[in-house]
């Protein structure tokens, strides 16, 4: 599946080139027939190695679970459950200040309104990592492309990696003009 591994890096290099991720956050998957393709914990978004996307099993644990990103359980959940095959974890900085403070981010530009719509932010009380969030982000998921978790980040997802990574490059330039928006 070289394919995948290079569509993970790819979209690990415009997650950071746009400044969507530091240096060691947010995370990407993949799923392809019975396996899950993603990122390992730690990994440098902006300078993925082929080494660093890992192959999994997609419905059960494996003793290689560990070398994953911390978020498998939950790349893996809302995989299973939304039927999506992208999963793309980011912590875009406009995106979380304007989530500080709402319960949805709904944007005022055209492109914002037209490919986002109405942007839940759910508050967790264990906003990373948990099944708390697992289970509450594919619920979401269910019936939408983007949701963001206060505290932590953006969660996007689709058929197709390219197109989930676009969700939370539209939602920051959105979050950006909302920022921008406020201070008049």
């Amino acid at each position: 599946m070289k394919w995948i591994v290079r569509d993970i890096i790819r979209v690990g290099r415009l997650l950071f080139e746009e400044g969507l991720v530091s240096a060691r956050s947010g995370n990407i998957s993949r799923s392809y027939g019975e396996n899950i393709f993603i990122t390992r914990t730690g990994s440098n978004m902006g300078s993925l190695a082929p080494e660093e996307i890992i192959a999994l099993p997609l419905k059960e644990k494996s003793p290689l679970d560990s070398r994953a990103s911390v978020e498998l359980s939950v790349h893996r959940e809302v995989i299973l459950r939304t039927g999506k095959k992208s999963v793309v974890h980011a912590h875009p900085t406009n995106t979380l200040l304007i989530a500080f403070g709402e319960d949805y981010i709904e944007p005022i530009d055209s492109e914002g309104r037209e490919i986002l719509g109405r942007v839940p932010v759910l508050s967790l009380e264990k906003p990373s990592a948990s099944d708390e969030l697992a289970e509450v982000l594919s619920e979401v998921l269910m019936d939408r492309d983007v949701a963001v978790v206060r505290g932590h980040g953006a969660f996007a997802v689709h058929k197709d990696l390219f197109r989930a990574y676009s969700f939370l490059s539209t939602l920051e330039h959105s979050c950006k003009i909302l920022v921008h928006a406020l201070r008049r």
